[in-house]
């Protein structure tokens, strides 16, 4: 039987933590570990994993001394003992059901390495709308599909796939380091799922970017296809259009927010890396071929 261990790397999340690893424990039926990797927080992050590992011991608080998401998430995943490996993030609330549906999928589909689901706002004006937008999009997709890249907030993988994986993942912090797990696993023939079941709600507070600052973000997206030759014209347009929207509605939202803003979890450069250079090419029409045909 498979086991599930599920990694949180966080940062200064005391705001969000709490809530976070709640919505866990009322799943601790179906999971083995709760691994938090405490990025180098200043705040009262580890005391509260601290609080919530001395009524349950399956909580365990690792420390990653080097700043950035794909350290802490390695950290996390290399110290994970279950042979499934769950990845949120700190602001991520899991919905009912979300541990015993990953449990699920990978014990009846072996011929996936990972997957993910749909993924929700709290704590946002548009909540409610893109909800509804969330659950009118997922009615009309299967239960089960290929999907060529996930979300790290809302992620699981086979702990075997990640050990092929794991040579091959790049440890620049300017990349989005869950996109670049995705096309990872792709490189290598390995396929993501998103199933339905697999529902977790994650704050608004990304929307209160300002508009420079998601540029960046946005930019580090088309970095990480590039940095796997898989950039193309259409995705920069469709980048393009999310940096416009985004600036469009950045001041209503901004106004009716009740939650506060982040600085997104990518740098704008990074040259602490020499030795990580851009992949091969990637056969673009091999991929878009498998991705049409699922």
């Amino acid at each position: 039987m498979n086991t599930l261990s599920v990694v949180v790397p966080a940062f200064n999340e005391s705001a969000h933590m709490g809530q976070c690893l709640d919505a866990l424990l009322a799943q601790r039926e179906y999971i083995h570990e709760i691994i938090v990797v405490d990025n180098n927080s200043t705040d009262d992050t580890a005391a509260i994993v601290a609080d919530r590992r001395r009524r349950f011991p399956m909580v365990t608080l690792v420390s990653e001394s080097e700043r950035g998401v794909v350290h802490a998430r390695n950290t996390g995943f290399d110290h994970a003992g279950g042979s499934i490996i769950g990845r949120i993030d700190a602001d991520t609330h899991v919905g009912p059901g979300w541990a015993e549906a990953v449990l699920d999928f990978f014990d009846r589909r072996l011929d996936y390495a990972a997957v993910t689901g749909p993924i929700h706002l709290y704590d946002s004006p548009w909540a409610a709308p893109y909800r509804a937008f969330v659950n009118y999009t997922t009615r009309r997709k299967p239960d089960e599909l290929w999907v060529s890249a996930a979300s790290g907030n809302n992620f699981a993988i086979r702990r075997s796939a990640w050990q092929a994986a794991r040579d091959r993942v790049s440890l620049r912090t300017d990349l989005h380091e869950d996109i670049d797990l995705s096309l990872c696993l792709h490189r290598i023939g390995l396929r993501i799922a998103q199933i339905k079941s697999m529902c977790v709600e994650v704050s608004g507070r990304r929307l209160l970017t300002p508009p420079l600052e998601y540029r960046h973000y946005v930019s580090s997206s088309y970095r990480t296809w590039d940095h796997h030759n898989l950039a193309s014209r259409a995705l920069g347009r469709v980048l393009v259009l999310d940096m416009i929207l985004h600036t469009l509605h950045w001041p209503l939202t901004r106004i009716l927010s009740t939650c506060d803003s982040r600085i997104l979890p990518v740098s704008h450069s990074d040259s602490s890396v020499t030795s990580d250079v851009k992949l091969s090419r990637t056969d673009t029409r091999e991929f878009a071929s498998a991705a049409s045909d699922k």
